[in-house]
């Protein structure tokens, strides 16, 4: 997995950021896995769609935080209010990929 970056912008000026938080090589724990593929529709996910992307958003969109909490345990709920949600989608899509690219070598093992 490459970077992972969370942008937390100013309370008062929401076009600064105030601080980024970063994740490189992280495991996906299993909590976080099943949150995320219950959010996702595989075939959807790689479409680039913006608009698909977006509905599966809306769809898990109470799941977001608690996984960005996960991905990211030094990150407040405060903080999260501070996130643009325009640059969720892209962390969200990287997230989805690297859970479809940890269930691959399961799937591999079971043919």
């Amino acid at each position: 997995m490459g970077i992972l970056k969370l942008n937390i912008y100013k309370e008062d000026n929401k076009n600064e950021i105030e601080k980024t938080f970063t994740a490189e090589g992280y495991d996906l724990m299993l909590g976080t896995l099943q949150d995320i593929m219950a959010i996702i529709d595989i075939d959807k996910i790689n479409s680039g769609n913006e608009t698909e992307l977006a509905k599966m958003a809306v769809r898990g969109f109470n799941q977001i935080a608690p996984i960005l909490r996960d991905v990211f345990p030094e990150v407040t709920t405060e903080e999260l209010r501070r996130t643009k949600t325009k640059e969720l989608v892209p962390l969200f899509v990287a997230l989805a990929k690297e859970a479809i690219g940890t269930l691959a070598p399961l799937k591999q093992q079971g043919n």
